[in-house]
């Protein structure tokens, strides 16, 4: 029984080092926010993050600015090509 739970312990301290890299530094991501303005108009805007406020969205710009919109006039997209631009 406790060569059993040994080895299982040692599974589980190994995952866990070989997930620590990977947890620590993840994958940057290339996020967009396309922003419908109430006459119509729309903007798109680079964003770092975005968080759920209420019945809105907070979204940090990359240039980091902040900004509140209703969560019903934004789309939010990760998209690559628009990025590496």
């Amino acid at each position: 029984m406790k060569k059993i739970l040994l080895v299982i312990l040692l599974v589980a301290v190994t995952a866990a080092i070989c997930l620590l890299p990977v947890l620590l530094n993840p994958a940057p991501r290339h996020l967009i926010a396309k922003v419908r303005y109430f006459d119509g108009s729309m903007d798109t805007i680079r964003i770092t993050g975005y968080s759920p406020v209420g019945g809105s969205l907070w979204l940090k710009a990359e240039d980091g600015h902040f900004t509140i919109v209703g969560a019903n006039n934004v789309i939010i997209v990760e998209d690559e090509e628009y990025c590496e631009k």
